[in-house]
């Protein structure tokens, strides 16, 4: 159904829609609520359209931890490393303790 409605949003709700996601990722909600987003995020890189929501692979990481996902957050890295993002030393390190 997500998927049906995210197709149908203009590019500037689709854009709304993601900064209120990212608003949620980091306040201080119940990690139920986080691992809800978290799912969500993942089902649209799978099922959805195109690559999934247009967030920061490095935010869905840390939210992944923040939710003791280690296997997202695992995948997320590895993902984070493969497109060469934000340093990829810092990268390195994360997956390694993800992996502890």
């Amino acid at each position: 159904a997500f998927v049906c409605c995210w197709e149908e949003l203009s590019q500037q709700y689709q854009r709304d829609l993601v900064k209120a996601l990212e608003t949620a990722f980091v306040a201080d909600v119940s990690p139920e609520i986080l691992q809800t987003l978290l799912n969500l995020a993942e089902f649209m890189e799978h099922d959805g359209v195109g690559t999934g929501l247009p967030i920061d692979i490095s935010n869905l990481a840390e939210l992944a931890l923040k939710c003791r996902s280690y296997a997202k957050a695992l995948h997320y890295k590895e993902r984070e490393y493969n497109q060469g993002g934000n340093g990829t030393g810092s990268c390195v390190e994360a997956l390694i303790s993800i992996n502890k």
